[in-house]
């Protein structure tokens, strides 16, 4: 009889804390969290988009790379041992603690892949997929070399398509010198004695790169005329593609399709963030003791969170005047405090450790750990130190500051998570 006492389970919930409920310092904890979280993901994208304020590019530099290293905290340290410690508590059903444990990082896993299905059907509609550059702007790919002065820009079009080398010898008149030699003449200008342009204006370094350009658009067009396609049809396409065309705030062109997928990349991420920020309004409203110590806790975890999505977002080459920015800033920065208001609401009523508040919070931070593990590692980390991007745009001196940052930015939200 004894031991089967002992084996019962414990009841769920009834773990309501004692003390007097201090409503007006919940509520100006309510509007401090707002003010942190907006605060922390409105800095970057206002300093990108509002030209008086004169950000320096280090610091977009510096609050990327800290915001990456936040964010894999916030997955390791914040998501998901709570989701392991409250999807193992043992008043929970047996499903839980006895028949199958790892069910926390079986959800996660499932979110993990669901994010990258997701994101492969994405670059299989769009193509690759970029994150702004390793330096937290989008580079734009420099115009194509113009034509010689006096050339005919069109000339290569009429030539017969089936003799390349023919081709590029008949444009230019001209033997194909190799690029080891800068001079194979002792007179540049002897060189181009046959063509229309002035010798003194046609060094044959300029000419071998100007038959490389020729080369590479013919073997376009033999692509284009292979498929059954008309000559015409590519100037149309540049047409078109030249109407379809964005300019960011700069003024700079975007291509659509970039810019759809770090739009989609952004919304993924936020959706990661934004939905353990409703538990972590409602821990905070409903938190008696040890209130105050947790409030600061918390402001910094919005700050540095904040901080870390809004410096993706600045990096998405948004249109002039799109307000689609300032609506993520708004989404992350009213969430948490949303669910600060719910438990300010029902904090008579809701238990966070009864079994439906326990099952709740565990799968949906099991399902956040997933999002924010993929996204920070894979899009984010490996992006900015492991592709040719990276490898393009970053020394190896860059490289470590970047990732001196990161290691800060952890460091910090693992210090974070030991109070809150």
């Amino acid at each position: 009889m004894s031991e089967e006492i002992s084996s019962a389970k414990p009841i769920c919930g009834g773990g309501k804390e004692a003390g007097e409920y201090d409503l007006p310092l919940h509520t100006v904890g309510l509007f401090l969290v707002l003010a942190a979280s907006i605060f922390g993901a409105g800095f970057p994208v206002a300093a990108k988009k509002i030209s008086w304020l004169k950000v320096p590019e280090k610091v977009f530099f510096a609050c990327k790379h800290f915001g990456t290293g936040v964010l894999i905290a916030t997955a390791f340290v914040h998501l998901l041992p709570t989701a392991w410690f409250s999807l193992s508590d043992p008043c929970l059903p047996d499903l839980f603690t006895e028949q199958y444990p790892p069910l926390p990082g079986v959800i996660m896993m499932a979110s993990l892949f669901c994010l990258f299905v997701i994101e492969m059907w994405m670059n299989n509609k769009m193509g690759g997929h970029s994150h702004g550059g390793a330096t937290g702007f989008e580079h734009h790919a420099p115009a194509p070399p113009r034509p010689f002065r006096g050339q005919d820009r069109n000339s290569f079009e009429a030539v017969d398509l089936s003799d390349e080398k023919g081709m590029a010898q008949r444009a230019f008149d001209q033997p194909q010198y190799p690029q080891q030699a800068p001079y194979p003449y002792p007179n540049p200008a002897a060189a181009a004695t046959d063509l229309d342009l002035p010798q003194s204006e046609m060094p044959p370094w300029f000419i071998v790169f100007y038959e490389q350009y020729v080369r590479q658009r013919l073997e376009l067009v033999n692509m284009i005329r292979a498929n059954g396609g008309p000559m015409q049809s590519q100037g149309k396409q540049e047409v078109e593609v030249a109407e379809k065309s964005m300019f960011d705030e700069e003024g700079q062109p975007v291509d659509p399709m970039v810019y759809k997928r770090m739009s989609m990349n952004i919304t993924l991420l936020e959706g990661g963030i934004l939905f353990h920020s409703v538990f972590v309004g409602m821990t905070v409203s409903i938190t008696i003791e040890g209130f105050v110590v947790l409030l600061v806790a918390i402001l910094f975890h919005q700050m540095f969170e904040g901080l870390g999505l809004g410096s993706r977002i600045a990096a998405v080459p948004y249109p002039k005047g799109s307000i689609r920015p300032w609506l993520l800033v708004f989404a992350f920065g009213t969430t948490a405090p949303i669910g600060q208001a719910i438990g300010l609401i029902a904090r008579n009523s809701y238990d966070p450790n009864s079994a439906f508040g326990l099952i709740i919070v565990g799968i949906f931070n099991s399902i956040s750990s997933g999002l924010l593990i993929y996204a920070a590692l894979v899009d984010l980390l490996a992006e900015d130190f492991l592709s040719e991007e990276s490898s393009r745009t970053l020394t190896m001196k860059d490289k470590k500051v970047a990732f001196a940052w990161v290691l800060l930015g952890a460091a910090g939200m693992s210090i974070v998570g030991a109070f809150a």
